[in-house]
């Protein structure tokens, strides 16, 4: 984790942490071992930029544990998720596990602002010196970035669902970059990410599941 002055806050950002409990919970079973997820993932388990992954999983709220990493609740209901909405849900929340970016939105809201006026916001709650608030801002910005519409109390899990899934029955051709999903109770249509396909996947997942229950 990263600190400003004593202020801490995760060096990966939400998704990234997500998509990396995904892979603990459909790859590993929901708990490792740390030497074993730094195997896993190509990396030293005593090098700074392994830490740091652990260290964002563990403010997320995403795991527990030090030498045998566990999936926390939340860890595992974002891997299992099965609907845009239930997932926004959750994303909210977690999103709002972090004080340093919750002081940031009461401050900023949804206005935008440039760098320097960041970089005293950040001053002003951290009372770091200036000289490493400027080191850490583009980070910090772009975790912060990352999570802004949930934080925001306007925040819809179903509209923001909504936005991403397309459910009437139009046959318009698909955006290049997008991919959709047609079934019984609807069509999700989401742009092409490394984030959307693992919904995607996941709502798969979920449908097999239901049918091998059902033979």
């Amino acid at each position: 984790m990263a600190k400003l002055a004593d202020i801490e806050f995760p060096e990966a950002g939400l998704d990234e942490s997500v998509d990396l409990a995904r892979r603990i919970y459909d790859d590993l079973g929901g708990e490792v071992r740390r030497d074993g997820l730094a195997i896993v993932l190509g990396m030293s388990s005593s090098g700074g930029a392994f830490a740091s992954r652990i260290g964002a999983l563990r403010m997320w709220g995403l795991v527990s544990g030090r030498g045998v990493l566990k999936l926390t609740e939340d860890g595992i209901r974002i891997s299992e998720v099965a609907s845009l909405t239930q997932r926004a849900e959750i994303m909210q929340r977690l999103a709002a596990s972090i004080p340093l970016f919750n002081e940031l939105h009461e401050k900023i809201g949804n206005t935008t602002i440039d760098h320097s006026v960041l970089a005293v916001l950040l001053q002003e709650i951290t009372g770091a010196e200036m000289g490493e608030v400027m080191r850490r801002l583009p980070l910090v910005e772009r975790i912060f970035e990352g999570i802004r519409e949930y934080l925001d109390e306007s925040f819809d899990p179903e509209a923001a669902s909504n936005h991403e899934s397309h459910t009437s029955e139009e046959t318009e051709p698909l955006p290049r970059g997008w991919i959709e999903f047609r079934y019984d109770d609807g069509t999700l249509r989401l742009r092409e990410t490394v984030e959307n396909v693992d919904v995607l996947i996941g709502t798969l997942e979920t449908r097999r599941n239901k049918l091998l229950g059902n033979e």
